[in-house]
């Protein structure tokens, strides 16, 4: 049997964030493809974090002497990312900066598997995530780096990881 194909994920990512869904499991077309912010422009190669993660609880009973476990509830932990930010650069664009602030609600959209330059399609498998904007905070400076900040998310237990499909 032939192993199946491997292939890099280098541009073949996209994210957006955009400022309303009315169904998270089944985003438009004309809602992912109209983005507040472009985030695969500002993100860093490594810079979008989010852990989703299960708890599980004890299954002991009394006629047993095994103890099995039960899947509980899903949860979005440390949700952060890392962006370019063009703070007093007057020259650049500053969009992912100076749109996700403190407190601003929307979703997160992220395709990956396809190249970042074709725009979202109908059919494409994505993950979802409604999120609400935490602080910014500037990443230490070291010599020869990118000016970059980190803001941090929260995301709600709804959002969607790669179980979405982008409708017409």
């Amino acid at each position: 049997m032939a192993l199946p194909k491997a292939s890099l994920e280098d541009g073949k990512f996209l994210t957006v964030f955009v400022p309303t869904i009315a169904d998270i499991t089944k985003p438009t077309l004309a809602e992912v493809n109209t983005p507040l912010v472009a985030l695969s422009d500002y993100l860093t190669a490594d810079g979008f974090k989010i852990t989703h993660s299960q708890d599980f609880a004890d299954d002991d009973r009394e006629a047993s002497p095994a103890v099995g476990q039960l899947p509980g509830q899903e949860k979005y932990t440390d949700g952060s990312l890392q962006v370019i930010d063009n703070t007093n650069i007057s020259d650049e664009e500053n969009v992912a900066v100076q749109k996700l602030t403190k407190g601003t609600k929307g979703y997160i959209v992220r395709r990956r598997g396809k190249d970042n330059t074709v725009p979202f399609e109908a059919g494409d498998i994505v993950s979802v995530y409604a999120v609400t904007i935490g602080i910014k905070t500037p990443v230490a400076h070291a010599a020869n780096a990118r000016q970059m900040s980190t803001i941090s998310y929260s995301a709600d237990p709804s959002s969607q990881d790669e179980t979405a499909t982008v409708t017409a």
